[in-house]
């Protein structure tokens, strides 16, 4: 089958897709309520989003994919984050599901990129635990899956989705990726939470049992496989796998935290402090310590993302992967940066004063979608500190529970 195969040329370059963001960014500002009230991105954002390029960032270059550097990638989620920490959510998760698209034939996962679309093409769910995923019995030709996945952020833009199924009742290792029409699966419209309420992760579920074809199913061996005979022909994904994506994904944390500080710097000449003799929230030392301390949390946090993308982008020049102590060190470093941010915006958050609670108030719906963001799984910060510092003191791990 002949793919639609791209030139570097025609694929725009990562400062031209920050520019759109830059130049989007008071569209954006100014839809986060709506969005949030909608409990999905509104589709003429997505619309403008799709145009502005950021749902090929991690497309697979044979389908026109852009094929950017972990310092890109993390630059224009930073970029997106500053306007909408929603929507760079919602960009960062929906790319996450496209390195399985490297793992099925060539004829299956064409017409999934080759569709005219807009949007994000696909949305990956599920895999870490039972509760979170699917189950499959084998029958001939394929399988017959049957779940609830919760969570499905990007679901509700995609064409297509990868649900985890566990095909065997015994055994945790055995767990595969199906690739389904999202047009087969129920949705939910269940996603309700006090932060990150405008990107739509609602449960996607099966109508009693669905059948897969064989070669609409998957495993992460074949995906191993897979991505290692596209590398050799210069086709594949850029390495780091899971690590690099969640590295990536710090950039939205630290552009909420940016558009905190521009919010709360804006206002500190033109408010009061009630109860106090500053008639200028400026003139208060108070002040002064509130701004150093959220600022300091961030260029922490910067730091240590900066440090994590450019040993990602290191390790690409080296064609190798993270080690695997590397990679708990860059879990343990993205946990950090979500927590750092969250703590600086909502260190600006309490020094704002009652008006900052009001729902039309920006400060709040960023300091709620930071938390929310601190708060998934993949970073929590008491987990990888503890990874880690396991990890430091050479002490063996417990299997993971599921």
């Amino acid at each position: 089958m002949t793919t639609n195969i791209r030139t570097r040329a025609d694929r725009p370059r990562a400062q031209e897709v920050i520019g759109r963001l830059r130049e989007l960014r008071p569209w954006l500002r100014e839809q986060q309520p709506v969005a949030e009230q909608q409990r999905r991105i509104p589709q003429e954002s997505i619309g403008r989003l799709d145009a502005a390029g950021v749902f090929g960032l991690t497309t697979p270059k044979r389908y026109g994919g852009a094929d950017y550097t972990t310092r890109e990638l993390h630059d224009i989620y930073r970029e997106l984050g500053s306007g909408c920490g929603a929507s760079a959510w919602v960009v960062w998760a929906a790319a996450g599901g496209n390195l399985w698209s490297f793992s099925f034939p060539e004829d299956v996962v064409a017409p999934v990129y080759e569709s005219p679309w807009v949007g994000n093409r696909t949305f990956a769910v599920g895999g870490t635990s039972r509760r979170m995923s699917g189950t499959a019995r084998k029958v001939d030709g394929g399988w017959m899956i049957k779940g609830a996945w919760p969570f499905a952020t990007g679901s509700v833009y995609a064409s297509h989705g990868y649900l985890s199924v566990f095909y065997d009742e015994a055994d945790d290792a055995k767990v595969g990726m199906a690739l389904v029409a999202k047009e087969s699966l129920v949705a939910g419209h269940d996603w309700d939470p006090m932060g990150m309420a405008a990107t739509g992760s609602q449960t996607v579920s099966t109508n009693g049992e669905l059948f897969v074809p064989n070669e609409r199913f998957s495993t992460p061996e074949r995906l191993a496989v897979r991505v290692a005979e596209l590398t050799e022909q210069g086709l594949g994904p850029r390495r780091g796998g899971l690590a690099r994506s969640l590295v990536t994904g710090t950039g939205a944390a630290l552009g909420m935290a940016d558009h905190a500080m521009e919010l709360f710097l804006g206002t500190v000449g033109k408010r009061s402090i009630p109860y106090s003799p500053y008639t200028r929230q400026v003139d208060a030392p108070l002040t002064h310590l509130t701004v150093g301390r959220a600022h300091s949390l961030m260029r922490a946090a910067g730091l240590v993302a900066d440090a994590a993308v450019a040993e990602l982008d290191r390790c690409e020049l080296d064609g190798r992967d993270p080690s695997e102590r590397e990679v708990v060190q860059f879990h343990t470093d993205v946990a950090y940066v979500w927590d750092a941010c969250s703590s600086a915006v909502e260190t600006l958050f309490r020094a704002s004063g009652a008006s900052a609670i009001v729902k039309r108030m920006p400060l709040q719906l960023i300091a709620r979608n930071c938390r929310a963001g601190s708060l998934h799984a993949a970073h929590g910060i008491d987990t990888w500190l503890e990874n880690i510092g396991r990890a430091l003191c050479g002490v063996e791990s417990a299997p993971r529970h599921r």
